[in-house]
């Protein structure tokens, strides 16, 4: 529903980044349980690497630039 979502999600597509993408339905009954099995913060879009979870789309971008320069 924001711009802001789909920034990270077009950085990966752009450069090539492998990622797995989980699609949940925003505005559904079980949306909140489902986001929060993936992000404990409970906002999207979210990264998951092995060592954290991004969930803000600035931080996703820079973390991505930092990884694949």
């Amino acid at each position: 529903y924001s711009s802001r979502s789909m920034r990270p999600w077009l950085v990966l597509k752009t450069f090539g980044i492998t990622f797995e993408e989980i699609i949940i339905p925003l505005r559904q009954p079980d949306s909140k349980a489902r986001v929060l099995a993936h992000s404990a913060s409970g906002k999207v879009p979210a990264l998951v690497t092995p060592e954290q979870t991004l969930w803000e789309s600035l931080a996703i971008i820079e973390y991505l630039a930092e990884s694949f320069p």
